[in-house]
């Protein structure tokens, strides 16, 4: 059970963390003793024990899991709660009362019963799951999303309706991360979690001189990097000055800077004079790394890729570590 509690506590997640999953084992706990509650149960602790909000296929995988972790994968309890587990991706409307009972449990923040403030909760959590999309974009796709479960599930349409009403009211709070990032190193990851405490959306923006041909190729392909290293988050590129950048945002933003000493605040207070000639009142904000980590730079570490190649990946982290996603110790 050690994997499956990793798994709820990734980073990446947001409403598909441990305060849903307990929520849920709360309710079923509280039933009688019976085989239909140890069903549900182990539903509810594997139905998103995998989850990747790119992905299509997470209860599919989530329901793998529970089966390769089972000492029986034929036992009737694991097999009705496999099932469970892919009805969850609720496509249709469930075909049985234990089905319906685990709707009703995984779907609450949609019912009737709902209270207003834990909506607003929800659409809050869903949306900074998915901060890879823009912000135009991701509205769209919801309020889709929501418009097509109100069709599939009528008894959640009031529920459905102030959904879309509260997401036609947010209005997060967006930083943009700007910088080289050649290449992105755990400094860099360092302020991007700390913008992240404070911010609901954090924009990684990759400078790009547009002006030299192979900085621009050199560029775009660190931006392809980038974007695959943090997947879950918006990675994008700009190039001329980072006020025009910002000034083509569609919500209000801040821009975010990391510093290590005082010699780069020194740099970075000239920085932002520049910024606020170029665009009055572009707000700035300073986040400093941890002081383990102040000794890296990006030109530090090439300069060990270029004496030792692979000396400097020690400091450029995998996708794995950014968002803590557990690998399956057993076969899925």
């Amino acid at each position: 059970m050690d994997e499956v509690a990793a798994r709820w506590c990734e980073r990446h997640r947001v409403w598909h963390g441990p305060a849903h999953l307990l929520r849920m084992l709360d309710e079923i706990s509280a039933l009688p003793a019976s085989d239909e509650r140890d069903v549900l149960l182990l539903a509810a602790v594997y139905h998103d024990a995998v989850y990747n909000p790119r992905s299509a296929d997470n209860e599919e995988q989530s329901a793998a899991l529970l089966l390769a972790h089972a000492a029986d994968p034929m036992d009737r309890t694991i097999v009705r709660a496999a099932e469970l587990i892919i009805a969850s991706k609720w496509a249709r409307p469930p075909e049985s009362p234990l089905a319906e009972r685990f709707f009703a449990l995984d779907s609450y923040q949609l019912a009737e019963e709902c209270p207003l403030q834990e909506r607003l909760a929800y659409e809050q959590a869903i949306f900074r799951e998915y901060q890879w999309a823009d912000w135009n974009g991701y509205r769209a796709k919801r309020r889709e999303f929501l418009e097509g479960w109100a069709r599939m599930f009528p008894e959640h349409r009031r529920g459905v309706e102030e959904c879309i009403e509260l997401l036609q009211g947010l209005r997060p709070r967006v930083a943009i991360y700007p910088g080289s990032f050649n290449p992105f190193h755990l400094g860099h990851l360092s302020i991007l979690r700390q913008a992240e405490a404070v911010f609901d959306k954090v924009i990684v923006a990759v400078g790009i001189n547009r002006q030299k041909s192979a900085a621009l190729e050199s560029a775009e392909a660190r931006c392809l990097d980038l974007q695959s290293r943090l997947c879950f988050h918006e990675v994008t590129s700009f190039g001329g000055l980072l006020t025009s950048f910002v000034d083509a945002m569609e919500l209000p933003v801040t821009v975010v800077r990391g510093v290590r000493d005082g010699t780069d605040l020194e740099a970075e207070l000239r920085f932002v004079r520049f910024l606020n000639e170029l665009r009055a009142d572009t707000r700035v904000v300073w986040m400093s790394c941890e002081a383990e980590l102040q000794h890296l730079s990006s030109s530090a570490i090439r300069e060990l890729e270029s004496i030792a190649p692979g000396a400097g990946q020690r400091y450029v982290p995998e996708t794995s570590m950014v968002y803590d996603l557990i690998q399956s110790a057993t076969p899925q």
